[in-house]
């Protein structure tokens, strides 16, 4: 299994998939601030062990909206149109000469994803559906890709990692029913990196509710990072695409929070 590590934030490898080195913990909202660079999720071994992980409360950032905040306009969810955008983004990787392709799994149909995971207890949702049945993620974890498919910092997981992954953030979270406005049970971990996952509710949530699936990061919290999966791709394809975007997956930290906010508008704000 997976070892669950507590950090203050962690540093994925850059997307050659080697490990960067002496990089700077920060966070989302001094990001947001501009007081700070984007940069990735310092790693670091030997900061917390498993038992001090399990004792940190998932308290996130709650954004339930209150009665004056203003709706969140999202257009219908389209396989067709996410499973083209995916595709955009696996070139646009290529492009950057990072061959992702070669490490990528045949797509999943609808009944073998089912089968497969029959670990997971809630109905798994359209858009996982159509996320693996367009590419079955990457067979080794993000240490062991040489280009992993990032979604920003956490990398796209095979069904027999999500697995893993998410036996893990229920090992590294005792397993809590429900936390902020999230059952955290009942969120699948496409994506992971080093003790963080991205994860898809597939129950209700009120971390927003006027959001109907949001993308949620799990990293010593629960913190929103994309209204959807679709705003996710979206995002992670303009990033990529950017001129500025460098070897080791970062862009400069206003352009890259100004294209997070054009895909989420008002994302991260206090």
């Amino acid at each position: 299994m997976h070892e669950f590590i507590a950090r203050p934030g962690r540093c994925k490898a850059p997307l050659s998939g080697k490990p960067m080195e002496n990089d700077a913990t920060l966070s989302l909202r001094s990001l947001a601030d501009g007081t700070l660079p984007m940069k990735r999720r310092d790693f670091n071994h030997g900061l917390l062990s498993m038992l001090a992980a399990a004792s940190w409360p998932l308290g996130g950032c709650d954004r339930r909206s209150e009665p004056s905040a203003p709706p969140i306009r999202r257009p219908s969810f389209s396989s067709e149109r996410f499973q083209s955008q995916l595709e955009a983004m696996r070139q646009a990787f290529e492009a950057k000469g990072l061959r992702v392709s070669d490490t990528l799994l045949p797509p999943v149909d609808a009944e073998t994803l089912a089968q497969e995971c029959a670990w997971f207890p809630a109905p798994l949702p359209k858009e996982l559906t159509a996320l693996y049945g367009w590419r079955g993620g990457q067979a080794e974890d993000a240490w062991n890709t040489e280009y992993p498919f990032w979604f920003r910092d956490d990398a796209f997981c095979s069904l027999r990692n999500a697995e893993r992954e998410y036996l893990s953030m229920m090992s590294g979270y005792a397993g809590a029913p429900a936390i902020s406005g999230l059952t955290l049970t009942d969120c699948f971990p496409f994506a992971a990196f080093n003790g963080g996952w991205l994860v898809l509710p597939c129950s209700p949530q009120t971390l927003d509710s006027r959001l109907a699936r949001p993308v949620v990061s799990v990293m010593e919290g629960a913190e929103i990072f994309f209204y959807s999966m679709q705003t996710m791709v979206d995002t992670c394809l303009e990033w990529i695409s950017h001129p500025l975007f460098s070897a080791d997956g970062s862009l400069p930290p206003d352009v890259e929070l100004a294209i997070w906010r054009r895909h989420n508008p008002g994302i991260f704000a206090s």
